[in-house]
Parts: structure tokens; C-alpha cells; sequence
């Protein structure tokens, strides 16, 4: 790939696709520390396409932490068509509002922003957008770290 003037040069089959080198973050920081049962309160999440939003008044136990509009944990699939939970920060990057949160559309593949409209694709973990003001501002969802130990999974920043 060659870089000209902050932007990649990608060439596939005589076309030229131009790409910007980065997705901005409009999100603002916040702590996330959430940890999940997957054999009681959270086995919704066992389920390919599961989903949940967790918000700060959901939580119960002291140290929890949501981020900025809630969190979204995802039972999505990773690259090697293996399943993974992914979590991302419900707020729309667009909107860029604790109170505007992605919902979940029918498919359970997208996340749809109930305010603007944008798209954000989920299955695989990316969080990109598809369509809508956020898909041509290029602001994707802001994603949080998991990591699954037996039936538990540990969401943090």
C-alpha cells in the first residue's frame, strides 16, 4: 500500500479505492470493569447473536463500571469463523451522547442508531459503520477489551 498525503492507495483490479488512514473516536473515556455469568444472569449472551446492554444502573456490584453510554456485549464471530464476545461502548459515535444508544436490529447483526440512523455492523466484532452520518464521517463504535475464563467473561478498558 502506498501512503499519499495521510490517505492509503489501494489498487485492485485497475481500480483505485482510496481510504482514510484512521476512524476517529468521539467517544469520551470512561472506566469499564464489568464481569458476566454466562451460567445465571448473563446466559442470554450464550447464544450466537446474543446481546445485551449493560447501563450503569443495571449493575450490581460495587466496581462495575459502564462507560460512557452503557456497554454492549456481543456473542459475535472472530475472523477464523470461531465465536467471541466483543463489547462495545453503546453510546452512537455520531451523536456522541450518553443518552443516544445503538439498539439492536432484528437480525441481530447491526446496531442501528435510533437518532440519526447510522449502522454499525456487530457479527464480527469490527463495529464499523455501514450507512448513515456515521459511515461517512467514518466514526465507528469505540470497542472494549473481554476476555472469557470458563463461564465468565471480564469486560474492561
Amino acid at each position: 500500500m502506498r501512503k499519499l498525503l495521510g490517505f492509503g492507495l489501494l489498487t485492485l483490479a485497475g481500480i483505485a479505492l482510496a481510504c482514510s488512514d484512521t476512524i476517529e473516536m468521539r467517544i469520551p473515556v470512561r472506566p469499564v470493569n464489568l464481569e458476566l455469568d454466562l451460567t445465571y444472569q448473563d446466559k442470554a449472551l450464550n447464544a450466537i447473536q446474543g446481546w445485551k446492554i449493560y447501563r450503569q444502573k443495571d449493575v450490581d456490584q460495587a466496581g462495575e463500571y459502564t462507560g460512557f453510554g452503557g456497554v454492549l456485549v456481543y456473542h459475535g464471530l472472530n475472523t477464523t469463523g470461531s465465536d467471541s464476545f466483543y463489547a462495545f461502548d453503546a453510546a452512537c459515535p455520531y451523536e456522541a451522547s450518553s443518552s443516544v444508544t445503538i439498539e439492536v436490529d432484528e437480525s441481530a447483526v447491526y446496531g442501528v442508531c435510533p437518532q440519526c440512523g447510522s449502522k454499525f455492523e456487530l457479527l464480527n466484532g469490527i463495529g464499523n459503520p455501514v450507512e448513515g452520518p456515521a459511515a461517512q464521517e467514518r466514526f465507528q463504535l469505540k470497542r472494549y477489551q473481554t476476555e472469557r475464563t470458563g463461564n465468565a467473561i471480564h469486560v474492561f478498558n
